[in-house]
């Protein structure tokens, strides 16, 4: 697609229908809604073509908004999911660059794989044990509780990797 600009009357049925599964408990649509809206403040391209900012998802933003600002008794961990899915808080298990990811990863698979030792030998699972193993080793040059706190970030945002090391 070449830039083709999707048109207004289109943007706003689709801002509608997402909005209409929303509200009705529609997980996936509250996703697509999320996603449309972002596409169209970025002015990126998506299936249909170039999406824009119409009037009627600045309502909408705007809207959105003004709920959003209302929930204040709504406790830390709901106001921790909602500005992480509205992207306003810091990510968890968010890496700025590759490398990074790439070491975190390396150090908690090292964890998974004695947990694996110890899952393998009868044992209790016991992560602190684990990272203390690897941290003796020294290859990573932390101590145990920087090691747990990468594997328990590994852990909570690569899906399926805490499954693997309970077997």
């Amino acid at each position: 697609m070449a830039n083709k600009r999707v048109d207004e009357a289109t943007i706003n049925a689709s801002l509608d229908a997402y909005l209409h599964g929303s509200q009705a408990g529609d997980v996936e649509q509250a996703r697509h809604l999320h996603e449309m809206l972002d596409l169209m403040l970025t002015e990126r391209e998506g299936p249909d073509g170039q999406l824009w900012l119409t009037d009627h998802g600045k309502i909408l933003l705007a809207d959105m908004h003004r709920q959003l600002s209302k929930c204040d008794g709504c406790g830390d961990r709901l106001k921790d999911i909602v500005l992480d899915a509205v992207r306003l808080g810091p990510h968890k298990g968010h890496w700025h660059d590759t490398s990074s990811f790439v070491r975190d990863l390396q150090i908690a698979t090292a964890v998974a794989d004695e947990l694996c030792e110890e899952r393998d030998a009868g044992l209790k699972l016991d992560i602190p044990a684990a990272a203390e193993v690897v941290a003796r080793r020294n290859e990573f040059g932390l101590n145990p509780s920087e090691i747990c706190e990468v594997y328990e970030q590994i852990a909570e945002s690569v899906e399926g990797f805490r499954e693997i090391s309970r077997g």
